[in-house]
């Protein structure tokens, strides 16, 4: 037996939006929806605007929808709570006392990652991402531990100061009820990054790493389409690797040739096939707004 409070964590947020590359627009939807109206609650109010309840990021996985939810947290100066729903949805008591200590530590930011195991849609048989990505949540929770989960968004909804960010690369399997007024009411979509972002994103994480002088950013961001941030992430991780093996004690810079190699044994998560079917997806959510 776990305490209660075991199957979620209260997070210092270390991320902020400096230190995720690229998705300009993500991180502007972000601070519209949740870090003024946390930063500023008597401003709103004086405004008479009411903040979202809660905003559903959607995307590929290894996107950054993560580390975008701390950095909501971290910009705002508020408490941060994650929870990964695979691991919550056999214990739904747990759920009601991660809002209540949400509650108690407000304001707070929750952050569900995979929420659509917690909130799937019954009865579903969407093959849209067979032999891209998973077909369906490995687990998924019963009826009973849904109604407990809205029950609880729908008590924090009226509160102004606990906002929740559900997490999801499977939109399709979420239930529609999930996303209604006072619940994860807005959606924003995080796309895998252009080249301008992937070019941000490895200046990122190569910004104190040696380099030869043959090595080009550009050319790296060019050439690793279909790379989501945590590919990236891993594929600078691997190079690095690869040239210590290669210098040991001498080691003095990582050069391109490394990256090359690294390539080969860090493919990208996305294929054309997947990335193309997100943009379908896309273009099938045009109705919903980022407005207030």
């Amino acid at each position: 037996m776990k305490e209660t409070g075991a199957y979620f964590k209260i997070k210092q947020p270390r991320w902020n939006f400096a230190k995720v590359g690229g998705l300009r627009e993500v991180k502007e939807c972000l601070e519209e929806m949740v870090v003024l109206p946390l930063k500023y609650p008597e401003t709103f109010r004086k405004a008479n605007l009411a903040p979202p309840s809660g905003v559903l990021l959607w995307g590929p996985p290894g996107g950054g929808k993560t580390v975008l939810a701390e950095a909501c947290a971290y910009e705002a100066g508020v408490n941060y709570i994650a929870v990964k729903a695979i691991e919550i949805i056999g214990e739904p008591e747990e759920i009601t006392a991660m809002y209540y200590k949400a509650l108690e530590l407000a304001p707070c930011v929750v952050f569900i990652n995979e929420v659509d195991a917690l909130a799937p849609k019954r009865g579903a048989s969407s093959l849209w991402a067979v032999g891209i990505t998973r077909d369906a949540p490995v687990r998924i929770a019963s009826e009973e531990v849904t109604a407990i989960f809205y029950e609880n968004l729908d008590r924090v909804a009226e509160r102004w100061d606990v906002i929740t960010i559900g997490g999801t690369y499977r939109p399709d399997v979420l239930d529609d009820q999930a996303r209604k007024k006072g619940r994860l009411e807005r959606r924003v979509y995080v796309p895998a990054p252009s080249y301008e972002d992937r070019l941000e994103i490895f200046k990122i994480h190569l910004r104190n790493t040696p380099l030869n002088e043959d090595v080009s950013l550009e050319e790296l961001a060019r050439l690793t389409e279909y790379y989501v941030g945590a590919d990236i992430r891993g594929l600078v991780r691997e190079a690095t690797v690869i040239a210590i093996r290669e210098q040991g004690a001498n080691f003095k810079g990582v050069a391109m040739r490394h990256f090359f190699e690294a390539m080969k044994r860090v493919p990208p998560y996305l294929s054309p096939e997947a990335a193309k079917k997100y943009e379908e997806t896309l273009k099938a959510e045009c109705d919903h707004c980022y407005l207030f």
